[in-house]
This record gives C-alpha cells, sequence and structure tokens, in this order.
C-alpha cells in the first residue's frame, strides 16, 4: 500500500470516527512520503503545524495502527508552506503612461514571473485563515487545541447581525453568549439507542436477579479505575427468558460509564446489528473499518447472542474480536436466554469463550418484586393504587417484567379514558383478557405440561417426543418431577404419558430436578414460578 491509499483510508476513518476534523485534513493537509516506519505529511498552513503536532499527532498514529496494524510514526512537513522565489518588482509608470498601465502596475496580485524553477503560477496573495476547529465534545481523545485567531475579526453592522429564529428560542436571552458550558450528553450509543432511563437505580433486584444486578454493577465500577479491574467477571454473560430485563441491565452499564466516564468507548450492538454489519462488511470489502471498529472498545455490549447464526464467518469474526478485546483485558457483556451450552449451533470454543468469566442467571421475579415494581412505576406518575390492586396484579402476573408493566400500562390507561378511580373492581375488568375471572381449571398431566411449555417455549409435541437437545430436556424432566409431586401419579402412568420406554426415565429426571433446585437458584427459581402458574389457574 502506498501513502496516498493509506491516506484515503486515513480520511475515511476520520470521517466515520472524528468527522469534525474531516474537512480539514481533507482540505488542508497531504501525504508527503512513507518509509517503512515514518509517513510525512504537509499542512498547507503553516499555523496548523503546532496544533497537529501537539493535539492529533498520537491520534494519527493510532488511527494507522488500527488500518494497518503497523507502527508508524508521523512527521509533518514545512514543505506546502516553502515561499515560492520573489516575483520582481513592477516598473514605475513612465510619465504619461495610461490609466490603465498604472492600474496594472498598482494591482495588490502581481503576477510571479514565469520561470523554469517557480512551483507555481498565478499564485494569489494568501486569504487570511480561518480560526482553528473547536474540538468536538464528543471528541474520544480531547484535548487542548490552540486558540484561535481573532486579531482579524471585524464587528458587524446591526443590519449583518443574524436574528434568531422566535421559535426555536426557549427562555434564553437573545443577548445570551451561545457558549457551552457542559459537555452534551450522548443520547444514543449508534446502532442502537440506549434508554437513558435504565439505569441501575431504576432496577429492582431481589433473590431472583441479585447476581446478574451485582455482576452488572461491578463491571460497570471497574470504567472507574480500569487498571484494577477483576477480570474474573470478564465475559459477563447475563441469561435467563425474556421480559425479565436483562436488555436493562445493559442500558444501565452504558448510562454509567457515560456519566463517570464518558472518554471511554463504549459500543452496545444486537447480535442481528453485529451480523448486519459484518456482512455489509464483507460484502463491500470494508472489514477493516468493521475491524477498527469492533476491536479498539474498552467496553463491548451484545444482546441476545443466541441469536447469532450459523454462518462460519460471523462465528470466526466473534471468536477473533472476542480474542482482541480479552487479550486486551477490555470488556464484553452479553445476554442471552440459554447458558452458553444450550445455545444451538454454537461451536465448542465459542461455548468455552463465553463461559469463561461469569455467567449470571436472572429468574422470574418473585410476588414482591412485583409489588416494588408496581409501586415505582405508580409513583413516577404521580397515580396511588390501592394494595388490593397491587396484590391483585402481583398475585397473577408475575413470570414477566415486560408483561406485568404492560398490564401497569393497561390499567393506566383504561382508567384515563374512562375517567374512572383504579379499584379492585376496575382492575379486575381491565386486566381480564390477561387475568380470566373464571380460570378454574382440573389439575392434570396435560395441564401441567401445557403450563411448563408455554413457560419454555417450546412445543408440546417435542417436548413429548424422542429428541434430547439441552432446550427440551431440562422442561421434560421439570415437567416429569411436577407430575409426580403434584399429582403424585406413579412412574409408569409418567412413563405412558411422556412416551418414554422405561419408568426408570422418569425417576432419573425426579432425581435429577430435586438435586437442581438444592444448588442451582435458576432451577429453583423456575420451578416455583411453574407452580405458581398452576395454582392462579389450576
Amino acid at each position: 500500500m502506498d501513502f496516498f491509499q493509506l491516506w484515503d483510508q486515513i480520511l475515511d476513518y476520520i470521517d466515520q470516527y472524528d468527522h469534525p476534523y474531516y474537512d480539514m485534513f481533507s482540505n488542508e493537509v497531504f501525504p508527503i512520503s512513507m518509509t517503512e516506519n515514518t509517513l510525512t505529511i504537509s499542512p498547507k498552513n503553516k499555523r496548523r503545524k503546532p496544533w497537529i503536532e501537539n493535539v492529533y499527532k498520537g491520534k494519527l498514529e493510532k488511527i494507522i495502527f488500527n488500518i494497518t496494524g503497523k507502527q508508524l510514526s508521523i512527521e509533518i512537513s514545512d514543505i506546502m508552506n516553502q515561499p515560492a522565489e520573489p516575483a520582481p518588482m513592477p516598473p514605475s509608470p513612465k510619465a504619461g503612461a495610461s490609466k490603465k498601465q498604472a492600474a496594472e502596475s498598482e494591482a495588490p496580485f502581481p503576477m510571479a514571473r514565469e520561470t523554469a524553477d517557480a512551483p507555481y503560477e498565478n499564485t494569489p496573495a494568501p486569504l487570511p485563515e480561518p480560526p482553528l476547529p473547536e474540538p468536538d465534545i464528543d471528541d474520544p481523545f480531547p484535548k487542548e487545541a490552540m486558540p484561535p485567531d481573532f486579531s482579524k475579526l471585524k464587528p458587524m453592522t446591526a443590519d449583518e447581525v443574524p436574528l434568531p429564529d422566535i421559535r426555536e428560542l426557549g427562555e434564553t436571552s437573545l443577548f445570551d453568549a451561545p457558549v457551552r458550558s457542559e459537555p452534551k450528553k450522548r443520547t444514543a450509543f449508534l446502532p442502537n439507542p440506549v434508554n437513558e432511563e435504565y439505569t441501575f437505580s431504576t432496577f429492582v433486584h431481589g433473590n431472583c436477579n441479585e447476581i446478574a444486578f451485582q455482576a452488572a454493577y461491578a463491571v460497570a465500577k471497574t470504567a472507574d479505575h480500569p487498571d484494577q479491574a477483576d477480570q474474573k467477571m470478564n465475559p459477563l454473560f447475563i441469561y435467563g427468558p425474556s421480559g425479565l430485563g436483562k436488555t436493562h441491565l445493559l442500558h444501565a452499564i452504558c448510562n454509567y460509564i457515560h456519566e463517570n466516564k464518558p472518554e471511554l468507548s463504549v459500543l452496545f450492538v444486537s447480535s442481528e446489528t453485529f451480523t448486519n454489519e459484518l456482512i455489509d462488511a464483507i460484502q463491500n470489502h470494508t472489514m477493516p473499518k468493521f475491524r477498527a471498529k469492533y476491536r479498539n472498545l474498552d467496553f463491548l455490549l451484545i444482546d441476545d447472542v443466541q441469536f447469532f447464526g450459523s454462518k462460519d464467518a460471523t462465528k470466526m469474526e466473534i471468536f477473533n474480536t472476542f480474542n482482541d478485546l480479552f487479550d486486551k483485558k477490555k470488556h464484553i457483556i452479553m445476554t442471552s436466554d440459554r447458558t452458553p451450552q444450550d445455545i444451538d449451533k454454537l461451536e465448542d470454543r465459542l461455548q468455552t469463550r463465553f463461559s469463561s468469566g461469569l455467567v449470571a442467571p436472572i429468574s422470574p421475579p418473585d410476588y414482591e418484586i412485583c409489588c416494588i415494581i408496581l409501586q415505582q412505576r405508580a409513583e413516577k406518575l404521580n397515580i396511588t393504587l390501592p394494595k388490593d390492586v397491587v396484590d391483585y396484579i402481583a398475585s397473577h402476573i408475575n413470570t414477566n417484567v415486560r408483561e406485568l408493566e404492560g398490564a401497569f400500562n393497561k390499567l393506566v390507561t383504561f382508567s384515563q379514558i374512562k375517567k374512572q378511580t383504579i379499584t379492585l373492581a376496575f382492575t379486575k375488568d381491565a386486566l381480564k383478557d390477561q387475568i380470566p375471572l373464571d380460570n378454574r381449571q382440573e389439575l392434570t398431566v396435560d395441564f401441567i405440561i401445557d403450563t411448563v411449555c408455554q413457560y419454555y417455549g417450546v412445543k408440546k409435541d417435542k417436548l413429548l417426543g424422542r429428541g434430547r437437545p439441552q432446550k427440551i430436556v431440562i422442561p421434560r424432566q421439570i415437567a416429569m418431577y411436577l407430575c409426580r409431586n403434584e399429582l403424585n401419579e406413579s412412574y409408569p402412568t409418567l412413563r405412558d404419558y411422556f412416551h418414554r420406554k422405561d419408568h426408570s426415565t422418569v425417576l432419573y429426571a425426579c432425581e435429577r430436578v430435586e438435586k437442581d433446585i438444592d444448588r442451582d437458584p435458576q432451577t429453583r427459581a423456575s420451578i416455583e414460578a411453574i407452580r405458581k402458574l398452576l395454582k392462579q389457574r389450576g
């Protein structure tokens, strides 16, 4: 790669990740030469040289390393600022010369003499230089720039002063100076937006999610002292059913880092976004940009990694990205609806990498957590929820936080539309689609199987089939255990219900689940949640 091609890639990088400086470098700075260890550049304006030397030289060297993987030093030359050989003074006009000749002799921009060694012809005198660009507030490497030159500024007349659009004015006076006193808050971590309301303070935690909450908070706190970070929690893998707050914790980590260490590089993406960007980079031959984006981060957060496709290219790239960040002691946080070992079509080496740190479960909320969530939501909207209403909703909708919040929003909306006070009777009527009034049903083996299938999101024919994937085996064993303990059915009877060859299979499943209840909080919480479903429907 010659230095012109390298410079084009540098400009592309600046355009994408440091855009405020793109126009300056593309129009006013030029590559001169390149050796094995040095790239020489020259600004058109000599006043740019000290600014580039003191502020941007280190960043350029880092950009080159991200693009090429090689360490090249930047040398700033003055070759573009070498003055041309002075032109001869024009002869003074003779007496009696025409006005036209006199005007030409007094022209402010005399023509340079035409010689073989003159570098430029017909070069006009330089125009006044504009002030240097002010560093952008989102500059990931903020440094103090040289002060702009105000010596050539002229005051404007009253007719020249632009007036603001009155529609855009708030309470600020027209005479207030447009000075930014504090950095602007980042409202999104593109391409996936981050909800500023999802913070650690708004996350309700208890026994069902305490491990995941404390782990996420500890990882976010490492931003305060990166050198003292505990690599035992890297990567952090949070798993649990949908709607329990996994994404909330990712948002909370992003918001904490941005609030306390905005100079750190944080990227929050979904597995779908990662895959789509990778495909686009392969098709458009922009892999250096892709890798520069994902491998120069302090924190990489990926949501729903169970949706990583079966494409070899995707798995290879996430594997290499993971290793690169991990070797640099950067942090990786992932979420999934199942453990790494239970993700279908995930290679052993990726399962090993994802499990090498802390694997933290999130379980369905218990009754107390549901009550706290409802009360907090009501307080935020300045709404009073009677205790019996809170008890009614928390007792019947307690397997999914998202569903719980949806029920609350529906109740409040109905109350506002109908202009009625929220009472228990009103709540039952408003939520009758989610909480049937007559939901008494006989507790049977079929009903238990249906409830387990609904909880885990699996099909009944798959659960009763002969297949043994991990995502089916666990629900099947739990269903056998519940049928045995809730109905006291015999092992041979359950053998026939579950289409097994031998009743010892049912016996083994029940014993296995009993052991998991004692040692695995996730299994214990899942069975408690299913039992609640059985009680409210059975």
